[in-house]
């Protein structure tokens, strides 16, 4: 009896520790992930007042680091509590190209639909897309698009019929 106790004590053991072993490599992320190099960006999101852009940094994997990937990062809004997103809830870029320094970016309809309006709110919204992408190389003005059309204007204040450079009127000093 001695015998058979000391093999289950043995075996519980062993199964705590591989059941706790998984747990933890379950818990990290994968080793190679912290072999990948990785890269700060800014994102631009709105101040507190809703008056001015500012910049929240990000550590993305330098091999993500493209327009496409930035505009999602700003569609999850700000990482820190003193800033506000500026990307209306469920609106999400579909796609980019970028051509002669201008990048075509095409957001879904509710980037307009779900927009609480106002002629800050539109400002901080195009602006923040704008000052987030022409960081990256190759890109020095932004095309708004919705739904794969051109627009004239967001909500109605602010003339999107052309690309846009960035404008630092609207980033905090």
């Amino acid at each position: 009896m001695t015998g058979l106790w000391r093999r289950g004590v043995v075996l519980l053991l062993l199964i705590g520790i591989v059941a706790a072993a998984w747990w933890g490599l379950q818990r990290q992320p994968a080793w190679h992930e912290a072999f990948v190099p990785r890269t700060t960006v800014k994102l631009y999101f709105s101040d507190t007042d809703a008056q001015y852009l500012v910049a929240e940094d990000r550590r993305l994997p330098a091999r993500d680091v493209n327009p496409l990937r930035l505009l999602e990062e700003l569609g999850h809004g700000p990482a820190r509590e003193d800033l506000l997103p500026t990307i209306p809830p469920g609106a999400r870029p579909l796609g980019v190209t970028v051509d002669n320094g201008i990048a075509r970016v095409n957001y879904s309809l509710e980037l307009r639909t779900n927009h609480p309006g106002g002629s800050t709110g539109e400002i901080l919204t195009v602006y923040s897309i704008v000052a987030t992408l022409t960081q990256l190389p190759g890109i020095e003005a932004v095309q708004l698009l919705l739904d794969g059309a051109e627009i004239d204007t967001l909500v109605g204040h602010l003339d999107l019929s052309r690309p846009l450079v960035p404008d630092s009127r609207f980033v905090a000093p």
